[in-house]
């Protein structure tokens, strides 16, 4: 069988004083990078564009055979428009190859092997990184993390460690900031939510990493326990990885924390995608990523300010180059400056085209839905699970939360926004807390899983 396993004989120190002085220059070119201007990067990406084609074709057995040796050609002289013509890699590209057939150096200068939940269609993709490729991207995030974070700060990090990388990630490029930090982890049974709020406590975090969905269970868990996170606990700062989030769930999370909500956005085969900026916008990082929005039907590519499908390029990924990959996310770009200063784009993330909900004539997603239901409830927990029955939306809400005030406002919204009806039912709490702690991804999912009891009223 094929492994990642390094040969024998090298030399440990000789290796030592090499990656010393490599993670200097490393260092240096990504500083270097990170300070151009929106010309001077624009140019820098077309010639790194063009580089990372060529090397994904000439390295990488699957881009060998997937993208036309004469449209490879034709990237490589900049031809006007050939770039557009590589065809696209998918998920479903990345599945077949697993483990190893994305691999596109050798196995030696492999430092890191990721892989993903799985929760995509139920079978993982693996990543790859070179030590530049994961040094990079942690000096990167460090980077772009610095606009909210210094070495005051005592992150709690409550994001998986195990195989994806993104705890690992944030672990480092926090500390490279100076900031004590705190690895919680995700549904782990020796770290339990209590233990979480615990930790918080004693350690005076004053910033959590985490789903928006788990930190609003550790609210819930810390307000039980007679702790209140507004006034007990020095939490100023959430940074959300892991799911997309709402406006009414940044509202929520203020409310609950007396926090900021911060949204991060990436994946195990790209790293981080997108950072937020002190005005709380979503940057692209395009000084490691090429991003273009397409017509989820087409492909074709779409101007900065459309919504579509969003495809990325990387630009810093020796090990795994990915061409033209379609993330599977509904996205819109604006170029537009943003007041922070940043020369990089925002982007605003509409969610999944995967979790697009069929209602009645037109289309809602979980992130609608989320900002429906949450900026209506008044009332901790704030849970809620929900399923389309016809051409009505069913809410399940807490026992506590489904007060005639709530559900005149959801349903008003639901009609108003989604032309809908709405029914409701009530959550069985417990069951969803126990889909919450197990889980390393909790989101509001579908209640058809995780709620319970009979019909509560119908609207």
């Amino acid at each position: 069988m094929t492994t990642l396993a390094r040969p024998a004989g090298h030399d440990p120190r000789g290796t030592l004083r090499d990656t010393l002085v490599s993670r200097v220059d490393i260092a240096r070119k990504v500083a270097a990078v990170t300070s151009l201007d929106r010309q001077a990067l624009d140019t820098w990406a077309a010639q790194t564009l063009a580089a990372t084609v060529e090397h994904a074709c000439r390295n990488s057995p699957f881009y060998a055979g997937h993208v036309p040796a004469e449209v490879a050609r034709a990237v490589a002289q900049g031809r006007p428009h050939a770039f557009e013509a590589l065809p696209f890699t998918t998920r479903e590209h990345l599945s077949a190859a697993y483990p190893l057939g994305m691999l596109a150096v050798p196995r030696r200068e492999v430092i890191r092997f990721d892989e993903s939940s799985g929760t995509g269609n139920g079978r993982p993709i693996a990543a790859f990184f070179t030590m530049a490729d994961w040094l990079e991207n942690n000096l990167t995030v460090a980077g772009l993390l610095s606009a909210v974070l210094d070495e005051r700060d005592v992150a709690a990090i409550a994001v998986p460690y195990e195989l994806a990388g993104v705890g690992q990630d944030l672990d480092r490029a926090i500390e490279i900031l100076g900031c004590t930090v705190v690895p919680l982890g995700a549904a782990s049974p020796t770290c339990t939510p209590d233990r979480m709020v615990d930790a918080l406590l004693r350690s005076g975090a004053t910033t959590l990493v985490c789903s928006g969905t788990r930190a609003l269970f550790l609210g819930e868990i810390a307000r039980r326990r007679g702790i209140d996170p507004r006034r007990d606990l020095a939490v100023s700062k959430i940074l959300m990885a892991g799911e997309g989030a709402s406006p009414a769930k940044k509202r929520r999370l203020a409310d609950q924390w007396d926090a900021v909500a911060y949204s991060m956005f990436g994946m195990t085969e790209t790293n981080t995608l997108a950072m937020f900026c002190p005005e709380r916008e979503l940057h692209l990082v395009e000084t490691r990523t090429f991003f273009e929005v397409v017509d989820p039907a087409s492909g074709e590519r779409l101007p900065d300010g459309s919504v579509g499908e969003l495809a990325v390029t990387t630009l810093a990924s020796r090990a795994m180059p990915l061409l033209r990959y379609r993330t599977g996310d509904v996205c819109r770009i604006e170029a537009a400056p943003c007041a922070c200063g940043s020369p990089l784009r925002r982007l605003q993330h509409r969610g999944r085209i995967g979790d697009r909900i069929p209602l009645g004539e037109r289309w809602t997603s979980q992130l609608e839905v989320e900002d429906i239901v949450l900026g209506a409830m008044t009332t901790e927990p704030y849970y809620f699970a929900f399923d389309i029955d016809g051409d009505a939306l069913e809410i399940a809400l807490p026992p506590t939360g489904a007060d005639d005030a709530t559900r005149k406002s959801i349903e008003a919204a639901v009609r108003d926004r989604l032309g809908a009806a709405t029914r409701f039912r009530v959550l069985d709490t417990d069951r969803f807390e126990t889909a919450l702690r197990t889980s390393a991804k909790p989101t509001m999912r579908n209640f058809s899983a995780y709620g319970g009891g009979g019909t509560d009223g119908e609207g």
